[in-house]
């Protein structure tokens, strides 16, 4: 069963809804829009009725997804790949790897990218979390981040993949 192809889907109607002019009532107001050819998808990975988290991001997924959105002929095709969330399972060293494994792909195959346009990290001054009385100075309260030493060292280093 493939869930995600169905989200896929509604995804793309909802960037084609943002993209062209609408009226629509807002807090009883009609309120029009011209529509935003530069709105894009951001893929998080998703959670399943048990409540594990799943990745949407493996090669074969990002061709098909690729593959939608050309055949939904919107403008400016754009994804952003969250690399945590459900994408890493919430283990943010694992972001590493992702950022890699996507930048490799998205040279290595032209449709994939020319779809997915960046990247989206978890970053914080300091490697982790801690709860929210934890007294660490720059040390995520929410999710667990990539400290600033390891993102600076990944994001020189996608630049020369990307």
């Amino acid at each position: 069963k493939n869930a995600m192809n169905g989200d896929i889907k509604s995804l793309l109607q909802t960037i084609h809804t943002a993209q062209n002019p609408h009226t629509f009532i807002y807090r009883n107001w009609e309120v029009e829009s011209q529509g935003n050819p530069f709105a894009h998808g951001i893929l998080r990975g998703y959670v399943d009725q048990e409540g594990l988290s799943h990745p949407n991001i493996s090669p074969e997924e990002l061709e098909r997804y690729s593959s939608m959105y050309e055949e939904a002929n919107l403008k400016n095709p754009a994804f952003i790949i969250d690399w945590n969330h459900s994408n890493s399972g919430k283990q943010y060293l694992k972001q590493m790897d992702i950022a890699r494994d996507i930048a490799r792909l998205r040279k290595e195959n032209a449709s994939v990218g020319r779809v997915v346009k960046g990247l989206m990290i978890e970053s914080y001054l300091e490697d982790g979390n801690q709860c929210d009385n934890g007294g660490v100075f720059g040390k995520s309260i929410t999710d667990p981040c990539l400290g600033w030493e390891k993102s600076e060292k990944l994001v020189l280093e996608l630049a020369e993949i990307w």
